[in-house]
C-alpha cells in the first residue's frame, strides 16, 4: 500500500500525551495517530467498510444485530484488530479487588 505524508502541528503538551497514549498501547506514535484518524473516518461515516445499509422496514431484532455489528467493527478498528482477554482482565481486577480488601482490613 502507497503512503504518502501528512503533517500535523500540535502544542507540547498535546504531543506528550499523544506519545504517552501510544506507549501505553505499544505503538509507535504513526501507528497510534493513524488509528485515532481511522476511527474518527468510520465515526463520520468516511470508510466503506464501516458504512451499515439499513433497511427501512428491519425488525427490532435487525436493528439491534446492525447496531451491535456496527459498534464492534468500530471497537475492532480501534484496537487495530488485537482482542481483548476478557478472562485476563477479570482475573485482574478481581485480584486488585482482593488487595485492596486485604489492605483496608489490615489498617484495623
Amino acid at each position: 500500500m502507497l503512503r504518502t505524508r501528512i503533517q500535523v502541528y500540535t502544542d507540547p503538551e498535546t504531543k506528550q500525551r499523544i506519545e504517552r497514549a501510544a506507549a501505553k498501547r505499544e505503538l509507535a506514535v504513526t501507528e497510534y495517530c493513524l488509528a485515532a484518524i481511522e476511527q474518527q473516518l468510520i465515526e463520520d461515516n468516511m470508510l466503506e467498510e464501516a458504512q451499515a445499509s439499513v433497511s427501512t422496514t428491519p425488525a427490532i431484532e435487525t436493528d439491534l444485530l446492525a447496531d451491535l455489528q456496527t459498534l464492534r467493527d468500530k471497537i475492532q478498528a480501534r484496537r487495530r484488530g488485537q482482542l481483548i482477554d476478557v478472562a485476563a482482565a477479570v482475573e485482574q481486577a478481581r485480584e486488585e479487588r482482593d488487595q485492596e480488601i486485604y489492605n483496608a482490613s489490615s489498617l484495623r
